[in-house]
């Protein structure tokens, strides 16, 4: 936006007062107030419309009230407190209509959320598919088992999350899959999604013509009926159900990365014990886990899942084996970061993991992913594995049930691991968890050559989003998807509706591209943590349409969480599950040490909320799941309520004047208006609530800036310039 200055000795500077400008459509009731300061100029309002509206900044002219009449104002003037707009018919941008179907890849939480939120914005013409049987989507179908839980909050967890509808009631904090796949399949079906989703359907093929939705349709899709699918690779073809539609851009959603990274060991084959890799729910693990001693080999999000997993189903004593540490986030810090609007520092998100850390002898500040200063005030986390979260891992290692080994695996004999330190351990079950990989089918069906943020090849008809492996960030606003899949969805419909706004995103050339990386076995639609970390910035500084749309996706964040998580009720939940596993425990083996108290309290959890607030001078303090504000700078409040009312005062003063020189304004019939005059209007241009400015009855002083070249083009300006040239 055009920046204004006014210099020069003598000339005061441009008024920052603010104020409100009140835009009002020609010939319409539609009304749109404006923040603006009081030298806000005619200029900046155009573009901040055509911003908004994707047009051109001349299409728009804006009239000013001059006593009785309307004037055409320049774009150098300061902009009217109420104006009226000509050059287009609405506030609300024209969305671009489509006759072929949007095609969404993938049932799961992204799929699911896009097709509701497509009839949230009246758009039907949408189909899903999938290749299960069920909507739920590969993580919790696939890979999770029966005991597996959702490790973040339901509250930034849902399928309805969004502004409109409210949390789900009568669902656990930390539901089971089964709980999720109920909840899935309940709200698709009481939201209408049910008749837009083909189930058991392949996507063999995708034709791709054009290069933009300006081209025409993306092109013909081939589907294919799947029987009986449950794995993660391709299905194998079944020669039935084929068929091809047309479609409008395809959205795909693969889900998290679904495919396990693999490694063999020297020896598995004399290892006489079990050896799988635990991603999937492939595994008997009342016959791998139960009453046996379990080395889980890696240590990502996973792999502290895997030992909650393994104490579920009373395991004996459990090894983690890995190269180095990764950070893990208690449950505390997971709600901590998921209830923060703006978001926690990552100075302050380490300082609340102390306390679990404390428990188990670990400095969170020295993990290799930790980059900090030596007085600990600012901190940047990097790691490769996104965070395990969970309590379960902290209290097993307090107890002794688990032990961390930061070593390798030399090679396997019969029952034993052989460490490269020399040590050995004795264990009857191998959990591998080395993370997973992404899937290049992704890249082949979307014919996929260079990722321009989430759109391949810089096409706003193909879409792909999914969660990013790894942490890279040194402020932190959630651990849990909803709150990024609202967003992702709004990006890709926003830029098929208003092909416009993705005009302009492509000519910025701002966006981060990603193409294959074979080396390291990364398909190009994945994108690590560093690279995709900007997204959620340029995107909405690029398209002000987006910005406006995410503005309050912070709020709604910390609303859904603390509606359904009251800082009480959830510290209750937490220490009540802590003791619950602390007593089993025990009960299994009596020789664990007695378990730590809970490192949590009310009031810890207080003071890390009040500090957080300080920090961010929010002045919000917490009680009992409600926000209250509070004053956190007397001297700060008493200067905005002075310049609230120096600002009424201007305008009182400004009415003032106005009404003053009405009264003094000479009556006449308006003079007839030369057609060629560029910047008046006759009365065919403008409709009746209009008046056309008559110059020859008009003082100089009615006008704020007087253009010569204005008034000399219009009949009965000579004379007036000669006038005040005498003056």
């Amino acid at each position: 936006m055009v920046q204004y200055k006014i210099l020069g000795p003598g000339i005061q500077p441009a008024s920052q007062t603010p104020a409100q400008t009140e835009l009002r459509i020609h010939g319409t009731d539609e009304v749109l107030v404006v923040p603006v300061v009081t030298s806000t100029k005619v200029l900046e309002l155009k573009e901040m419309l055509s911003m908004k509206l994707g047009i051109y900044p001349n299409d728009l002219q804006i009239f000013t009230r001059a006593g009785g009449y309307w004037r055409l104002q320049m774009d150098h003037e300061e902009i009217g407190r109420k104006v009226r707009v000509k050059g287009i018919k609405s506030f609300t941008p024209e969305r671009a209509q489509y006759e072929h179907p949007f095609l969404i890849i993938g049932a799961g939480h992204i799929g699911l959320r896009h097709g509701i939120y497509l009839l949230q914005h009246d758009h039907p013409n949408f189909v899903i598919v999938d290749r299960r049987d069920k909507v739920g989507g590969t993580s919790w179908i696939a890979q999770a088992n029966k005991t597996s839980k959702l490790q973040t909050e339901l509250g930034t967890y849902h399928l309805q999350y969004d502004e409109i509808n409210p949390v789900p009631k009568n669902m656990s904090t930390w539901p089971s899959r089964d709980e999720l796949l109920d909840h899935f399949a309940q709200v698709s079906a009481e939201y209408g999604l049910m008749p837009h989703i083909q189930l058991q359907t392949n996507v063999k093929s995708i034709s791709v013509l054009g290069t933009s939705s300006a081209s025409g349709p993306l092109g013909d899709v081939s589907l294919e009926a799947t029987e009986n699918y449950t794995g993660n690779l391709p299905p194998e073809p079944t020669g039935k159900g084929l068929k091809s539609m047309t479609v409008s851009c395809v959205f795909m959603y693969p889900g998290n990365l679904s495919l396990p990274r693999q490694y063999e060991y020297k020896g598995e084959d004399v290892f006489d014990g079990t050896i799988e890799y635990a991603m999937f729910d492939n595994i008997d693990y009342n016959a791998a886990v139960t009453g046996k001693d379990i080395m889980i080999a890696g240590h990502g999000a996973f792999g502290v899942e895997n030992i909650r997993t393994c104490c579920e189903f009373s395991s004996k004593k459990i090894y983690m084996v890995c190269r180095r540490k990764n950070l893990a986030c208690p449950r505390v810090c997971s709600w901590f970061a998921n209830q923060s609007d703006p978001p926690v520092s990552g100075a302050m998100f380490l300082e609340s993991m102390e306390p679990a850390y404390n428990l188990i002898g670990f400095d969170p500040w020295t993990f290799h992913s930790v980059i900090a200063n030596s007085a600990r005030t600012n901190a940047h986390i990097a790691q490769k594995s996104r965070f395990g979260i969970g309590d379960v891992y902290f209290l097993a290692l307090s107890m002794g049930k688990c032990e961390v080994i930061v070593d390798e695996v030399k090679r396997l004999s019969a029952g034993k691991v052989h460490l490269e330190s020399g040590r050995e351990l004795s264990v009857q079950t191998i959990l591998k968890v080395f993370g997973f990989v992404g899937d290049f089918e992704v890249d082949r069906l979307l014919k996929i050559k260079t990722m321009y943020g989430f759109w391949p090849d810089a096409d706003n008809r193909r879409y792909t989003a999914s969660e990013h492996p790894g942490v890279h960030a040194s402020n932190f606003g959630g651990t849990s998807l909803s709150p990024g899949a609202i967003a992702w969805v709004q990006h890709a419909s926003h830029m098929m509706w208003f092909p416009k706004d993705w005009r302009r995103v492509v000519e910025s050339q701002q966006l981060p591209s990603n193409e294959r990386d074979d080396s390291i076995s990364r398909p190009a639609y994945v994108f690590d943590a560093k690279t995709a970390l900007p997204l959620g910035f340029i995107l909405p500084a690029i398209c002000p349409a987006l910005g406006e749309m995410q503005a309050g996706l912070g709020a709604l964040k910390r609303r859904k969480q603390l509606e359904c998580h009251p800082v009480e009720r959830f510290l209750e939940e937490c220490e009540s599950e802590w003791e619950d596993y602390a007593r089993k425990w025990k009960a299994e083996d009596p020789s664990l040490k007695d378990h730590p108290k809970y490192p949590y309290s009310l009031a810890k959890v207080r003071e890390l909320l009040k500090k957080h607030d300080a920090s961010t001078q929010t002045g919000r303090c917490l009680e009992s799941g409600v926000t209250v504000a509070v004053v956190v700078d007397d001297k700060r409040e008493e200067e905005r309520r002075r310049k609230e009312a120096l600002r009424q005062e201007e305008e009182e003063a400004e009415e003032r004047r106005r009404a003053q020189k009405s009264t003094t304004l000479k009556k006449a019939a308006p003079a007839p208006v030369a057609p060629d005059a560029p910047d008046v209007y006759s009365d065919d241009d403008v409709d009746d609530d209009f008046e056309v400015v008559d110059l020859d009855t008009l003082d100089v002083e009615d006008f704020v800036i007087v253009r010569e070249d204005f008034i000399s083009d219009s009949e009965g300006g000579e004379e007036l310039l000669r006038g005040r040239k005498q003056k």
